[in-house]
């Protein structure tokens, strides 16, 4: 949100900057202040047009990503152990790293307009249980 009014404000400064007529330099200076701004601003509401508009898209992945992970899990804490615990628990590690960033980036005011906030409530972590084996009980 804020990395966008930056871009509308550079965009007013270099309009009034052309405006003002002072110099020759500050007209030259307020052309580049606007040719930068108004290129940050096209590409920043793009991206935000673009996660907002794959946001159900992203949603719907993030919950079958999530479903076989806690599926994959539950196999590796049964007696029928299928695959490695150890992949198991680094996919898991990194699923709740994304998680975290993602809700981190979505309420971080320079980011979250970025970030559609309905993916953000949509994701949940995955608890890893520690396992208490007490062998000689």
């Amino acid at each position: 949100m804020i990395i966008t009014f930056i871009f509308i404000i550079m965009v007013l400064l270099g309009i009034i900057l052309i405006k003002s007529n002072i110099t020759e330099d500050i007209d030259v200076i307020g052309g580049i202040i606007e040719v930068f701004s108004l290129f940050g601003l096209t590409v920043s509401l793009m991206i935000i047009i673009g996660t907002h508009i794959t946001a159900n898209m992203e949603i719907q992945k993030n919950k079958m990503e999530y479903e076989g992970l806690c599926k994959r899990y539950e196999i590796v804490k049964s007696e029928y152990e299928d695959v490695s615990k150890s992949d198991v628990i680094a996919d898991i590690t990194a699923w709740n790293m994304e998680v975290y960033n993602t809700k981190y980036w979505t309420e971080n005011p320079f980011t979250n307009w970025f970030n559609p906030k309905k993916i953000a409530d949509n994701l949940h972590y995955i608890p890893l249980e520690e396992e208490s084996e007490d062998k000689n009980e």
